[in-house]
């Protein structure tokens, strides 16, 4: 494997580890510590971006709709973690658009996420703004 597609499967070996740990200890109560999901999320979308450099591809990717609910999160980051697995394992198989594909999938999970949380972040602090007037 060539160094660029090294450097991508490494920053994605590491995304994989902290994405299992978290949807383990998430399991047990509420939603894993945000910042976190952040790192994995970011992870996955330098890799996106490199694999797209390195295949000299551009194509946007399709603009997906996804309704979530914010109790869905522990499904959301189970199958962004399985595409993340798959995607690495695409890419050590120098399988290389189908991994796009399949690292696309996981960062439009981390990113349904990311966005589930921030709506309820700020729900709570519109709630609280209407109880301290």
């Amino acid at each position: 494997m060539e160094d660029e597609l090294e450097e991508i499967s490494d920053d994605l070996k590491d995304a994989e580890i902290l994405l299992k740990r978290l949807v383990e200890s998430g399991s047990g109560g509420g939603p894993p510590e945000e910042k976190k999901v952040w790192l994995v999320y970011l992870s996955v979308e330098k890799s996106v971006a490199l694999l797209k450099l390195y295949l000299s591809m551009e194509s946007p990717g399709l603009f997906v709709t996804v309704k979530s609910g914010p109790k869905e999160w522990a499904v959301l980051l189970a199958r962004a973690s399985q595409a993340l697995a798959d995607g690495r394992r695409l890419l050590e198989e120098v399988r290389l658009e189908d991994a796009l594909e399949t690292l696309r999938t996981s960062r439009n999970c981390l990113r349904i996420f990311l966005r589930d949380r921030r709506k309820l972040r700020l729900r709570a602090l519109r709630a609280a703004n209407r109880i301290g007037r």
